[in-house]
């Protein structure tokens, strides 16, 4: 039941996210990939998927999460630069799923991890920083909730 709980939760983020991306791209057109060297990097393919361990699974999600949260943190802080309030609801969801997740690796007696080192983001900002930096940040996050609530559904079935 509480694989259900999160499952939702992460299917709602990523709806969520979807939206305020699209968004925040509306406001802020840029084209290209953008890129941030302190996100983190999805490297699965459909084998690893399929031979995903519910520990290390929960473990590394949380993991990311608490990493995708601080890149929000920041860039809730430097929203006032473009004006915009929107990263504040995807900052509490993801709040909310961190908590539920570590509610959850608690009942299943997993050990979790200490909490990755705080990224190195930029001190100063510019609208444009910001802009770039948010585009990062919201694609990858969109590709890793994606990416999550797969895992989620197949570490639910193997329980």
């Amino acid at each position: 039941m509480d694989f259900d709980s999160i499952l939702h939760m992460a299917k709602h983020l990523l709806g969520d996210t979807k939206r305020l991306f699209n968004n925040f791209k509306a406001k802020y057109p840029l084209e290209g990939e953008h890129k941030l060297d302190t996100l983190p990097v999805l490297s699965m393919n459909a084998v690893d998927l399929s031979n995903i361990q519910v520990t290390t699974g929960l473990t590394k999600l949380t993991s990311d999460l608490f990493t995708y949260q601080k890149h929000f943190d920041w860039l809730k802080k430097a929203a006032h630069v473009v004006r915009d309030h929107e990263f504040t609801s995807i900052h509490n969801r993801i709040d909310k799923l961190v908590k539920k997740m570590d509610h959850l690796m608690i009942k299943l007696n997993i050990a979790r991890v200490s909490d990755p080192p705080v990224p190195q983001l930029p001190n100063s900002t510019t609208q444009w920083g910001v802009v770039q930096t948010g585009h990062a940040i919201f694609d990858h996050f969109h590709l890793f909730l994606d990416y999550a609530t797969r895992v989620l559904v197949l570490m639910r079935n193997k329980l």
